[in-house]
């Protein structure tokens, strides 16, 4: 016996394949008959569980409900921010501050610089913090699924009504149309019962439930109604067998949680960037204070040039930008109606090389829709053609001066009260489809009539009559069509919930069938007006094993109207006429059997419907008709027509497609649905092409460009097997199970590929959790569906997805630009303590003022480039290659280091011996005293005691020793007047070269003047970059903090002539590139 509650199915160790996961839990009580249900769970169907034994149940298996899943404690998260990635070099560097404070405490520079290590780590941990605990918010209230109250059968009494927590397995439950079920049921009584279990196998028609076992698996059986699915019409009652994880849906939910999530293509670049740039640091770090303790420095000073070369290494601010930008790029993408979950997935959606969609509510609208028309049409005969499909809205015939008539064609329609009147319709030629293709498509194929070349005057004719959300009527209001369009109105108990909004999305509260054949009637007539005129007074509803319905319906003048819908071969057979008076030979039942089963090879479920005039004289106005004697003609009838419906596809989808397939990315349907239909809806979307040859693992056709697999054929596909289908160009999987498409990721996943999958049911959630960017649908989506998802489409709009990899790919392209430009001022930090060191000069730059660059100047110009635009169309090229193509590339290194960066480093010093010179402090003088090393000390250190810092004191009219300059001792005010502003200038021509590196690095291949200057954030951020190093040099006190000193205006101008140098060096970079890409300077300098 399996228990109920919470307990999970087991797994063997390290078992990462759903499949066993599954099976380690199978179901198998669908098999058991009512007797043995009740033998084997101790329960009674007539009097249900005793309320003693269901509680003594409840306690010994658990409630029943979902294990929502683990969530990792806030403080966990909040030390992977402070502990994570450069953190610990900086709380490394803040530490070994405060030991140096701790031995010498007149070192207070250093307690300070420990203090502002601190709070940097601190500062950008929290903000990490907090922006993931804003995604954790938007998923609040997400694990909803579990049905509120249950219908019961307890103590011997019916009806009682429960909360559904608390059923237990052997309860007898009653299930009812618009309720969820509570539970997996064994269905012991039924009448007419139907659940909507496209959540869990994909299927867009709602399923009958039945008594007795109908199929081996337990998800395709009739007698088994799915925890959490949706009842969509009937009664039935039944055996609750499992309850909570136990259920179908929650082992899919279960596996779903425990699945491993891949990491994403972000992290592993970023955590690649981290680990080169901290092994940078460390071993220059280490180099370094092992040359300094050579030197003979003492080690408090070797420890001091250390953590500034660390924190010069270290781009403290860049961790900050990118997640900044991911959240811009977000914000961006909510606004297109991307949900975004997990940022870092932004990026990877934009490296996907495939897309796995489910069909159904993605590539499709989730709404059954009359698709084509089948009735005899005279005036169709050598005018069959293609038809054209104008974008304009939904069309509804429009009421004329003739109001509808009781028996005619009901083509003229006004507005219902309370109803927003419809747009007239535009007349349409008539169009013939084929076998293998819809009768039309939304890229505007066009099809060749089977059947044009032998129509003859009482030959049923194809009529696209529906595309997309709009639709079509032929242009001749036929007398048949408008008696087929009676029919589906009249033998129809699908109602309008509201009669506002458009035609095609107003809820109805019939079934799906019924409910397309309304809003088709409704397009074409006044449907309320026709049932008032003519009210139905007996009907036979649809069953299973006659597998029709009928309806009589009195007219106006007192006659009655026998009206039947059904499966083709049962109202084919038995009808004897069509309604033009033309006799349904055998010929005449095998042209409309062929003509039905050409629309059902392309996966469209087809209706026919026949009528019979009853006579006055035996069925008189009154006559009381019976169903159970049925005392009318059920024989005899008239064939009207046939209506075929599909799920149509959203009409955005093969664009979307196409966009798709352009920008190197392959789109593979993934659905639990029929493999016919889930062929069409392919070819209707482009997935796979009209003339494309499609082959199946039965017949293998090497030359295949497309394949349709099934789901019992993947569990015993062989790698070869797998490699045949994976290597096709266009791929369809159909009748999958939510092992099955878990495996088909991993399939994808296992040959290199970048796996994004899209789903809304319970049955997607295994496979959202495997892929690198799983994708929920927002409106029709499940909640744990959404739980596992990394995005969630708000819109439920597969196009979407096609705005999102742009900007996936798109932030990719600016992180690059965001990386090279932060990395640039890195040789202008880390040659101040490499010269202090080894060629003994002044320090050109602190470690605070590095702070000042890192954290103040480059911050905004750094984030604002996630608001740059693509400079060529990122739609139109490839995936990026994982291997080739990284975020920090040693060409990304090489330009950031040692060409731009270069050239900063030689402007900053120019800048900083200018100021000195000035000062009187010759480069000359400054490079043979090598002095640099005590500059900023006292002359009472005692290192200073008897040292002489020479310097040339002309009285300030220049020109030194040669303009009668005299040699002087510069005292410690003097000389740490000078080095401070010289460290001014130092700070200021780094920032003049950001500026120009910014300006640069808009673009990385084409020229300046071959973009625009609409980033507005970004030219904000070049005036900020002046602005700040304005208030930091010259505001009283801030520049004390710093160590700067206000300076003239002339020395501002030093670092320009190298702002103009980057400028035209680069543009003749990327011109080289552009001309000669095959050339060693592309293959050294492009990133």
């Amino acid at each position: 016996m399996v228990s109920c509650g919470k307990k999970k199915p087991t797994a063997e160790d390290g078992e990462k394949d759903l499949t066993k996961k599954t099976a380690a839990n199978p179901i198998f009580e669908h098999a058991w008959p009512t007797p043995q249900a009740e033998k084997e769970l101790s329960t009674s169907v007539t009097t249900g569980l005793t309320t003693a034994e269901a509680e003594q149940r409840l306690a010994r298996d658990g409630p029943n409900a979902l294990t929502p899943p683990p969530t990792t404690p806030w403080w966990v998260n909040l030390g992977k921010h402070l502990l994570g990635g450069f953190a610990l070099l900086l709380w490394a560097g803040g530490i070994l501050c405060f030991i140096v404070y701790a031995i010498d405490q007149t070192r207070l520079p250093e307690f300070y610089l420990g203090v502002v290590l601190v709070v940097v780590v601190v500062v950008t941990g929290l903000f990490g913090y907090w922006q993931d605990s804003k995604a954790d918010a938007v998923l609040a209230g997400f694990l909803k699924l579990t049905p509120q109250q249950a219908i019961v059968v307890r103590d011997g009494n019916e009806g009682v009504e429960m909360d559904a927590t608390k059923l237990v397995k052997g309860d007898v439950v009653i299930m009812s149309g618009g309720q969820k079920v509570p539970a997996d049921v064994l269905v012991i009584e039924c009448q007419g019962l139907k659940v909507d279990n496209s959540s869990l196998t994909g299927e867009s028609l709602p399923q009958k439930r039945g008594v007795g076992q109908s199929d081996e698996l337990p998800h395709e059986t009739h007698n088994i109604a799915f925890f959490g699915t949706q009842c969509t019409e009937g009664l039935a009652k039944g055996i609750v067998i499992r309850c909570g994880d136990d259920t179908f849906m929650g082992q899919i939910a279960t596996a779903a949680v425990e699945g491993e999530k891949p990491q994403t293509q972000m992290q592993i670049e970023l955590n690649r960037f981290i680990l080169i740039i901290t092994a940078i640091a460390v071993v220059l770090g280490l180099v370094f204070f092992g040359i300094a303790f050579a030197l003979g420095y003492d080690w408090v000073v070797a420890v001091i040039f250390m953590i500034g070369i660390i924190v010069a290494n270290v781009p403290e601010g860049l961790l900050v930008t990118v997640t900044v930008a991911l959240t811009i790029t977000a914000k961006n993408m909510a606004a297109k109606n991307v949900l975004v979950k997990n940022v870092e997935t932004i990026e990877t959606l934009g490296a996907v090389t495939v897309i796995c969609s489910d069909k159904t509510g993605t590539l499709t609208q989730n709404r059954m829709t009359v698709r084509h028309a089948i009735y005899s049409h005279e005036s169709a005969v050598g005018k069959i053609s293609p038809m054209d499909h104008p974008g304009d809205g939904t069309p509804e015939r429009q009421s004329t001066n003739n109001s509808a008539t009781t028996n005619g064609p009901f083509l003229g329609r006004s507005a219902s009260p309370g109803e927003e009147a419809p747009a007239p319709a535009q007349a349409t030629p008539t169009i013939s489809i084929s076998a293998s293709g819809p009768g039309a498509s939304g890229g505007g194929g066009r099809r060749e009539s089977l059947l044009a070349s032998s129509l003859d005057m009482s030959r049923p004719a194809l009529h696209a009559v529906h595309y997309g959300t709009k639709f079509r009527s032929p242009q001749d209001t036929t007398l048949e069509f408008g008696l087929l369009l009676r029919c589906a109105a009249l033998c129809n108990h699908a109602r309008f919930v509201e009669k506002k909004g458009p035609l095609m999305q107003r809820p109805t509260n019939g079934d799906a069938s019924e409910s397309a054949l309304l809003k088709f009637s409704t397009s074409h007539m006044n449907v309320d007006l026709a049932r008032k005129q003519n009210p139905e007074v007996c009907c036979v509803p649809f069953n299973s094993s006659k597998k029709f319905m009928v309806t009589i319906h009195c007219q106006p003048e007192g006659s009655h109207l026998l009206l039947m819908k059904g499966a083709p071969e049962r109202i084919i057979s038995r009808c004897n006429r069509l309604v033009n008076g033309t006799p349904c030979d055998e010929d005449q039942r095998r042209e409309l059997q062929a003509a039905q089963m050409e629309l059902a090879a392309n996966g469209e479920r087809v209706l026919a419907f026949a009528q019979l005039e009853l006579p006055v004289q035996n069925f008189p106005k009154g006559f009381k008709f019976d169903v159970e004697e049925e005392n009318f003609p059920l024989e005899g009838l008239q064939f009207i027509g046939m209506l075929s419906m599909e799920d149509p596809p959203r009409e955005e989808v093969p664009k979307a497609v196409a966009e798709c397939q352009s920008a190197g990315i392959q789109v593979v349907m993934v659905t639990g649905d029929h493999p016919l239909t889930a062929k069409s809806i392919a070819t209707q979307v482009g997935i796979i092409d009209f003339e494309a040859v499609v082959t199946n693992l039965e017949t293998s056709n090497p030359d295949a460009t497309a394949v349709v697999v099934t789901g019992p054929e993947i569990d015993d596909l062989t790698d070869d097997q797998w490699d045949f289908i994976l290597s096709r160009k266009q791929i369809v999987f159909a009748r999958t199970l939510p092992q099955q498409k878990q495996r088909i990721v991993a399939e994808f996943q296992n040959r290199d590929h970048v796996v994004a999958v899209t789903g809304d049911g319970v049955n997607d959630s295994p496979a959202l959790k495997k892929a690198d960017v799983g994708i929920a649908m927002g409106v029709t989506g499940s909640e744990v569906a959404k739980d596992a998802a990394d995005m969630i489409l708000m819109d439920d709009n597969f196009a979407s997805i096609v705005k999102g990899v742009e900007e996936g790919r798109l932030i990719f392209d600016n992180l690059k630009k965001s990386i090279v430009y932060t990395l640039e001022s890195n040789i202008p930090e880390i040659l101040p303590f490499l010269a202090n060191i080894t060629i003994r000069i002044p320090l050109a730059l602190t470690t605070i003022m590095i702070l000042g660059i890192d954290l103040g100047t480059d911050m905004l110009p750094a984030i604002a480039f996630a608001y740059e635009r693509p400079e060529l169309n990122i739609m139109k090229r490839k995936p990026r290659d994982r291997v080739r193509d990284r975020l920090v590339t040693l060409q990304l290194i090489g330009v950031s280091y040692l060409q731009i960066g270069m050239i900063q480093g030689f402007s900053a010093y120019t800048a900083f011996f200018w100021v000195l010179n000035d000062f009187g402090f010759t480069t000359n003088n400054l490079l043979t005293q090598q002095q640099g090393v005590t500059w900023d000390r006292s002359d009472t250190d005692s290192e200073n005691i008897g040292t002489c810092y020479r310097f040339v004191d002309d009285g300030g009219a220049g020109g030194g020793v040669n303009a009668g300059g005299i040699e002087r001792c510069a005292g410690f005010g003097y000389r740490n007047l000078a080095l401070r502003t010289a460290q001014s200038a130092h700070f200021v021509a780094t920032v003049v070269g950001q500026i120009a590196g910014g300006i640069i690095h808009k673009t990385r291949f084409l020229s300046q003047l071959q973009h625009n200057w609409e980033n507005m954030v970004l030219n904000f951020g070049f005036f900020e970059e002046v602005a700040l190093c304005c208030l930091l040099v010259y505001t009283p006190g801030l520049n004390s903090v710093f160590g700067f000193e206000p300076m003239a205006a002339e020395f501002w101008w030093c670092g320009w002539p190298y702002f103009f140098l980057t400028i035209v060096y680069d543009e003749w970079r990327k011109w080289w590139c552009r001309k000669f890409p095959k050339s060693l300077v592309y293959k050294l300098t492009f990133f």
